[in-house]
């Protein structure tokens, strides 16, 4: 071989035009240098060996140290991407690997475990928030912003009876006996509503609403379901209860207090007992209803059964004479004893028009006679 021919062989190759090799003119580079080697592309020079061969080499084995650099900083830049990811994510087991190279990539990774604390310290885990949702006693319900279940939590399968895929997907509103829509069911807020179980049973709940917002846009809704139906069934048994002891001191007020009709024209109220200030209006209710159902010309209170009569029973019996006598009903007050007299004397009570008697007995025929003397002053007058 000349040595022109060896210098027509370096101008030749690589062509002069070629500039800096680029990634995509690197890896053709050395392709081309490996076919060369096996004999499948011709080199200008017709010498192959010796230096020439060993350049050849020493360029493909840089060639392959490049690409293979290259790739691995892609896998890393790969890796990197992914942390970033699971950061976003609020997935705080990511963690950055540093080589030992301790290059540029390095300290990107070293920057994003320094974030990832940084986070893991102020921000709540996603793992966190999905333990506390599904450990909620109450059902929770999230809704998206077409109004279908997006998820639930446990409390809300074992409430109505059906498992997560059967519920999510579901329009929220079959979850409820009536027809809701889903801009109905946000403005709950602890409201009674009744929801329907799987097997078909009805259950009263409190529901009560709160909107996913991303800044002004409302993207769903979080619907709370507490089970009130022991409460409502308490508050029902506990008013069917008053209702019964509400009629039976009804009851007793009644036979506490009778007005008992002796003749068309007299009636008894005998008293029994202490009379406090609730008994005392039920007398004066009782003995004025009677009045005007009966319309009696006498009525006679006993007190014969009353142990104390003080102050507050003396007006009592003052207030309902009083009363009786409005109706043009004439009052006779009968078991008086010296004790009771005394009483209303200290007290400066005065009855008038009010005739007494200390027995019961004496009273009835006191009534009676001036029944019979009004009877006989017509015929005396003819």
């Amino acid at each position: 071989m000349g040595t022109d021919d060896r210098d027509d062989g370096r101008r030749d190759w690589p062509p002069p035009s070629a500039g800096p090799p680029s990634d995509a003119g690197l890896r053709e580079a050395v392709t081309m240098l490996r076919r060369l080697r096996s004999g499948d592309l011709v080199f200008p020079s017709r010498e192959r060996g010796g230096l020439v061969g060993e350049i050849l080499r020493e360029i493909e084995a840089l060639g392959s140290k490049v690409l293979s650099e290259r790739k691995s900083e892609d896998e890393r830049i790969a890796t990197l991407t992914h942390v970033v990811v699971q950061l976003a994510a609020l997935n705080f087991d990511a963690r950055a690997a540093i080589s030992p190279a301790n290059d540029k990539l390095d300290g990107i990774a070293a920057g994003l475990n320094m974030l990832r604390e940084e986070l893991q310290s102020s921000t709540v885990s996603r793992t966190y928030l999905d333990s506390v949702f599904a450990s909620m006693a109450d059902a929770l319900v999230v809704v998206d912003a077409a109004g279908l279940v997006r998820t639930v939590n446990r409390a809300t399968t074992e409430l109505l009876g059906f498992n997560d895929r059967e519920l999510v997907g579901k329009p929220v509103s079959t979850l409820f006996l009536e027809e809701h829509d889903p801009a109905q069911i946000l403005a709950l807020h602890g409201h009674e509503m009744q929801c329907l179980t799987k097997s078909g049973a009805v259950i009263e709940a409190s529901v009560s609403t709160s909107p996913l917002k991303n800044g002004s846009t409302i993207e769903g809704f979080v619907c709370v379901l507490r089970d009130i139906t022991d409460r409502k069934r308490a508050e029902e048994e506990r008013m069917r209860l008053e209702e019964a002891i509400r009629a039976k001191n009804d009851l007793i007020r009644t036979m506490s207090t009778p007005l008992i009709p002796i003749t068309d024209e007299i009636v008894v109220m005998p008293l029994v007992g202490t009379l406090d200030q609730e008994r005392a209006d039920q007398v004066i209710e009782s003995l004025l209803r009677g009045i005007a159902k009966a319309q009696p010309r006498v009525a006679i209170l006993d007190i014969t059964a009353v142990p104390v009569v003080d102050a507050d029973v003396a007006s009592t019996l003052v207030r309902a004479a009083h009363a009786a006598r409005l109706l043009g009903v004439d009052v006779v007050l009968t078991g008086l004893r010296a004790e009771v007299a005394k009483t209303l004397v200290d007290m400066g009570l005065d009855l008038p028009g009010v005739r007494t008697c200390s027995t019961l007995k004496s009273g009835i025929a006191l009534s009676m006679n001036g029944k019979a003397q009004k009877a006989e002053a017509p015929r005396r007058s003819s």
